[in-house]
């Protein structure tokens, strides 16, 4: 009697933490697919923390971002059954080809790439007119693996218990104002009014979430000098298992583009996004549960699909994806800077409202007038 040697898989993802969250879809259908499979990861280091206590994992490997990693890559060398390009980037390609004796993968289309159309077993062309969810699954179906579209984040009772400890508040809205990027920030001023209004206007308590970074500590204050009101936070800097946690347990949540706004969609809080020029249909937060490949088809405006929402201007040119504005006269991020605390309150306020009433996560879809 022979046994079956369970298949190993090895998911590649150099870039950022936001993007290697959104890649947990990958990890869940195979698994979903085949239970005694090993799924392990290859990111970049500073990442592997947001793949923490995920279930679906059992290994992740780390390479330095900006410097050679031929030796790590080479110690990977066809050690995995199958290996998954999950973007298009180089890096994340080659690794691919080299770790997996079949590799299944992503790229762009453009013509300098077809070298890695060459090198891939299979590949699959990037369409940025559906959500890079939707995207990243597409290789899957050529090894027979049916597509789960659920972002996940791992945490368990210990952080459970964390954020039951740390948080006082019984009802609590989380805000998240930060990011790597500075053109996806939102005014400090609009961010400490949203935080009055929570208080004044909602049965909540206002949240804002730390970061170990000074430039973050520094935003916070800037924040509170334009408050009316006390303003709290979460009471220092969390894990990410923590911290989704303490955001699971929330009321709602209220962030710009950044990796913790997909960490709360992910553990299916009702969630704000604040966007400006990002390319909403392709990088939005993935709503779980949702099926529509083009979940945000409307481009841009005020979107709303389950428990997560789009807060973006309907201007023609948004989401024009650019870091600079070509319509401003004074070096500011226009469509980000004329959304108002109203709009976000209002949105916010909706979803507060159908958590109220018990309103399942994926029956009011579209655009929200």
């Amino acid at each position: 009697m022979t046994s079956t040697k369970p298949l190993t898989y090895l998911i590649v993802c150099c870039r950022y933490i936001g993007d290697v969250l959104v890649t947990t879809p990958l990890a869940l259908s195979i698994k979903t697919a085949q239970p005694d499979a090993v799924v392990d990861y290859l990111v970049f280091e500073g990442t592997e923390g947001i793949l923490a206590k995920n279930p679906h994992v059992r290994t992740v490997h780390t390479i330095p971002n900006k410097k050679a990693s031929i030796g790590k890559l080479l110690s990977l060398h066809r050690q995995y059954d199958v290996a998954i390009a999950a973007y298009p980037s180089d890096r994340t390609v080659i690794a691919a080809v080299l770790a997996g004796k079949r590799s299944f993968g992503l790229i762009d289309g453009w013509r300098k790439d077809w070298w890695k159309a060459l090198l891939l077993t299979h590949h699959n062309v990037v369409y940025d007119q559906i959500h890079v969810v939707s995207n990243m699954l597409m290789p899957l179906r050529m090894l027979g693996i049916h597509p789960v579209p659920r972002v996940v984040a791992g945490y368990d009772e210990h952080d459970l218990a964390f954020a039951r400890c740390r948080i006082a508040a019984q009802r609590y809205v989380i805000l998240h104002p930060y990011s790597m990027k500075e053109y996806k920030y939102w005014a400090a001023e609009k961010w400490a009014a949203l935080s009055d209004m929570i208080c004044e206007q909602t049965n909540c308590t206002a949240l804002f979430t730390r970061i170990p970074d000074p430039m973050g500590d520094a935003y916070l204050e800037q924040i509170r000098s334009f408050s009316s009101k006390r303003v709290e936070d979460i009471g220092g800097v969390c894990s990410f298992s923590q911290l989704a946690a303490i955001i699971s347990e929330s009321a709602a949540f209220v962030g710009v583009d950044t990796a913790v706004t997909h960490l709360a969609a992910a553990v299916d809080a009702p969630t704000v996004a604040i966007l400006g020029p990002s390319l909403t249909r392709y990088w939005a937060p993935w709503p779980n549960g949702c099926l529509n490949q083009s979940v945000y088809a409307e481009g841009n405006g005020i979107q709303r699909h389950g428990y997560v929402a789009v807060v973006q201007k309907d201007w023609s040119c948004v989401p024009c994806n650019q870091d600079s504005c070509r319509i401003s006269e004074r070096s500011a991020i226009e469509c980000l800077e004329q959304l108002s605390v109203q709009d976000v309150l209002q949105v916010l306020t909706t979803l507060l409202q159908a958590d109220d009433v018990g309103v399942a996560p994926l029956v009011q879809e579209g655009r929200v007038i």
